[in-house]
């Protein structure tokens, strides 16, 4: 027989089970702490929230501090201020430590580089390339290898240059900036407090001058022809450019040989006196120079030997 279900729906005794009950802890509670807060007011409106145009008229609000006039920051200024001036040490470390490891592998072109960065403009951009980014690209670097190896040419015709250069006379180049050193102390005496800022020579349409204490080539004599440079005069040799002519060559050797006697010669061939361009007239034609010239040049026998009291 089948058993009834009834029996066993009904008659039986049936467990139900329920889930536990989970309990939310309870909430904790939170303590706010106030943050110290630096205000300053805002440099490009000095304050006042609005951009105000030169004639005064009120544009509106300030682009910088959006109105509001005034920042807040967490830091004091002091603060900042180190925090900037230590970013801006870590900038420059990085940077010389970019540039040395460039010019480590690229001797030729960091020596260039370093030699015109002050006086051409493009030498600055790729220092400026190699310290941001470490290095250049191709094309900079295939450029300043260009620019470095014409400039070692140049140096290497310099060089050669001053080696072929003819010797003068070292005796009579002391004597001419003995003579350039009176000038100055004869003018400094007739007018005290106005120096004679640069005393020269002319001869055969060439002026001798000596260079400017502060300049980079204090002691040597310089060479000139209407204004254009014909070479210079230093450690004992004449350093004649190409425009400078053979016979010019020889006409600087011979008055630095001996600057009076030069002088006088010229004076007599031509009857202009080479210190002043002054027009010598009568005797001092036959001196080759006059009086005050003589003196001030400290050439002064020149016309004692006439027997004039200069």
């Amino acid at each position: 027989m089948n058993d009834r279900l009834d029996d066993l729906v009904f008659g039986a005794t049936t467990e139900v089970r329920t889930a536990p009950v989970l309990q939310r802890p309870a909430a904790q509670a939170y303590t706010t702490t106030s943050v110290e807060m630096f205000t300053e007011p805002c440099k490009k409106c000095r304050g006042t929230g609005k951009f105000v145009g030169r004639n005064g008229q009120v544009f509106g609000q300030c682009f910088t501090c959006k109105g509001k006039g005034k920042f807040q920051f967490k830091t004091s200024p002091e603060t900042r201020a180190a925090n900037r001036a230590a970013d801006a040490a870590r900038t420059a470390t990085k940077a010389m430590q970019a540039w040395t490891d460039f010019a480590a592998h690229n001797v030729q072109i960091a020596e260039w580089i370093e030699a015109n960065k002050h006086s051409f403009d493009f030498a600055a951009k790729m220092h400026d390339s190699v310290v941001r980014f470490g290095d250049l690209t191709e094309g900079q670097r295939a450029a300043c290898q260009r620019l470095a190896d014409r400039e070692a040419v140049k140096v290497a015709e310099r060089v050669q240059r001053i080696q072929q250069a003819p010797q003068v006379d070292t005796a009579g180049i002391d004597r001419l900036k003995l003579a350039f050193d009176k000038a100055r102390a004869y003018a400094a005496a007739k007018a005290p407090g106005l120096a004679l800022r640069n005393p020269k020579i002319t001869i055969g349409g060439m002026t001798i001058s000596p260079a400017k204490a502060d300049s980079k080539n204090a002691g040597a004599l310089y060479v000139k022809q209407a204004g254009t440079y014909l070479g210079k005069i230093s450690d004992g040799k004449f350093m004649a450019v190409r425009e400078c002519s053979e016979s010019q060559r020889q006409q600087v050797l011979k008055f630095v040989a001996n600057p009076a006697e030069a002088a006088k010669v010229y004076g007599q061939e031509t009857g202009i006196c080479c210190v002043c361009n002054a027009t010598l007239k009568s005797k001092w034609r036959l001196r080759g120079i006059g009086p005050v010239c003589a003196e001030k040049m400290g050439w002064a026998g020149l016309a004692e030997d006439f027997g004039v009291d200069v």
